[in-house]
C-alpha cells in the first residue's frame, strides 16, 4: 500500500518570528507587521497599498498620511510591537478574499523602499494554541 503524504508548507508556531520580518493577512482585510517588518519600512505612520495583478504581489510603500490614498498604521494589541493596517478596501477592490489568515513567505524590500508581499509564496496559517 502506497502513502499519499501531504506536505504542511506552514511552519511551527513563533520559529523566527521575532528575529525576522513577518506580515500576514486577515480574512477581513487587516495586514498585521512584526516589529522587525515596521523597521524594515522605517516606521512610517502609513503607507499606500500597490498591487501588481499580474505577479500577484502587494507592495506596501511609506507614503504621507495626509494624502488621499495613505493606510494608517496603527499599533496592535497591548505592550507589543505589532501593528496593523485596514485595508478591507484594498482587498475587496483587487478581490484578495481569503478565510484563513495567510502568512506571507520571503517578504523582501526593493528599492524604492517597497515592502513587497508575494501571494504566491504565503501560506494559509491558523491561531495557534492559547
Amino acid at each position: 500500500m502506497q502513502n499519499k503524504w501531504e506536505t504542511f508548507e506552514g511552519r511551527q508556531y513563533r520559529t523566527e518570528a521575532r528575529t525576522e520580518p513577518r506580515v500576514t493577512l486577515g480574512a477581513k482585510g487587516t495586514f498585521y507587521l512584526n516589529g522587525k517588518a515596521y523597521e524594515a519600512l522605517k516606521r512610517p505612520t502609513a503607507v499606500e497599498m500597490l498591487y501588481e495583478g499580474s505577479r500577484r504581489i502587494i507592495g506596501l510603500k511609506p507614503i504621507d498620511p495626509r494624502k488621499r490614498n495613505a493606510f494608517v498604521i496603527k499599533h496592535h494589541g497591548k505592550g507589543g510591537t505589532y501593528k496593523r493596517i485596514s485595508a478591507a478596501a484594498f482587498c475587496s477592490h483587487f478581490q484578495l478574499k481569503y478565510k484563513n489568515t495567510l502568512l506571507f513567505e520571503q517578504i523582501d524590500l526593493d528599492d524604492d523602499g517597497v515592502l513587497m508581499l508575494d501571494l504566491n509564496k504565503a501560506v494559509r496559517v491558523t491561531r495557534g494554541a492559547r
